[in-house]
């Protein structure tokens, strides 16, 4: 079947900014620019407008699943990738009643093992699973899942060095200050590991006066998050809550701490990253562990310590001493990322899995 032919539908769970759905929106943007049939359903949130924007039509009345069915049949949808572990579960019901292939991505190791199975029980031969990274693939296949690995894919004209100095006005940090960013869905082990960022973040600051932090996220670790960042040199802690415009706010940072889709998004604007995530702490990304870390999904699917404060101090000690290293590493992240996670090329692959079980 001719990949103009496939009218896909992507599920998610909300339209929140999360890794999972900027990815998506990535995709997504990337598919009509070939004009190819996608449509994205998903809970209302914040990141609705974004898929809009582009001319993605969009479903939120998910609580309603015969009117979803029937606005699946009038847009003659044939092809369902879901995307978190509820939307799975939705999707593959949808793929067996409806007879549409299915194919579920598959982004993290904390995904129920039980829920795992049950949705495969459903999957037939127009069917695939598809792992972001490799430790997930090996994680499925403890499980006797298959699954091919596909990863996230960065929009490098989009997530590109573009260094605004009224964004620095704005945020009342001085020009010549060094600016650490952390960015990440406030939640879980993602919102423990920002508060450890501050405190070690904080020590830092007791003996540098040049030091801003900022942080960006929503979710329901946001006021705890608030909280750590006031008990101690609060005038130079931004905690900026959900944004949209992360591409400029990399581009304002010397150091971006972050894992997954953060740090390949950081790399693609030429910023230094220290990676760490939901597993643990990677480290500073440098060209020699590139593609180790790539097969940690830089900290969040793998790690190779523990998260502990004085570590993460240690590190941004580290990544902030020499600004021409940094300089290098930057060019060096970006020329991986173009290399490996190019969202044009992550598209071709993701249309040939597609055709494959049409």
């Amino acid at each position: 079947m001719e990949k103009q032919s496939i009218r896909l539908l992507m599920i998610i769970d909300k339209f929140e900014v999360g890794g999972t759905e900027t990815y998506v929106s990535a995709v997504v943007e990337e598919m009509l620019k070939r004009n190819l049939t996608v449509f994205v359903a998903g809970k209302k949130g914040s990141l609705l407008s974004k898929f809009q924007s582009i001319g993605c039509p969009t479903y939120t009345n998910m609580r309603n699943q015969s009117r979803f069915e029937s606005w699946i049949r009038k847009h003659k949808i044939n092809m369902i990738n879901a995307h978190h572990e509820t939307t799975g579960v939705l999707g593959s019901r949808l793929s067996k009643k409806l007879n549409i292939p299915f194919v579920f991505t598959i982004h993290g190791t904390y995904y129920p093992r039980s829920l795992i199975l049950s949705i495969m029980k459903r999957c037939d031969e127009r069917s695939a699973v598809i792992s972001v990274s490799l430790p997930v693939k090996k994680w499925l296949e403890e499980k006797n899942i298959s699954s091919i690995v596909i990863p996230n894919g960065i929009n490098t004209t989009q997530f590109t060095y573009q260094k605004n100095k009224k964004l620095l006005n704005k945020l009342n940090i001085p020009q010549k200050s060094k600016v650490l960013l952390y960015v990440s869905r406030l939640e879980d082990e993602k919102g423990d590991i920002c508060k450890l960022f501050l405190r070690a973040a904080q020590r830092y600051m007791d003996t540098r006066d040049d030091v801003h932090v900022v942080v960006v996220g929503g979710g329901p670790d946001l006021s705890e998050v608030r909280k750590q960042a006031a008990r101690k040199h609060s005038q130079r802690i931004h905690v900026l809550g959900e944004r949209l415009d992360t591409a400029s706010l990399f581009s304002i940072s010397d150091v971006v701490v972050g894992t997954g889709r953060v740090a390949l998004e950081a790399m693609s604007c030429k910023r230094p990253v220290i990676a760490i995530g939901s597993k643990g702490i990677f480290g500073i990304l440098r060209p020699e562990n590139f593609k180790e870390a790539w097969k940690y999904y830089f900290g969040d699917h793998r790690a190779k310590q523990t998260v502990h404060s004085r570590r993460i101090e240690h590190l941004i000690a580290s990544a902030l001493r020499s600004s021409k290293s940094s300089a290098q590493l930057g060019e060096a992240g970006r020329e991986f990322v173009i290399a490996k996670f190019n969202i044009s090329a992550i598209v071709d692959k993701l249309m040939t899995l597609y055709s494959s079980v049409m």
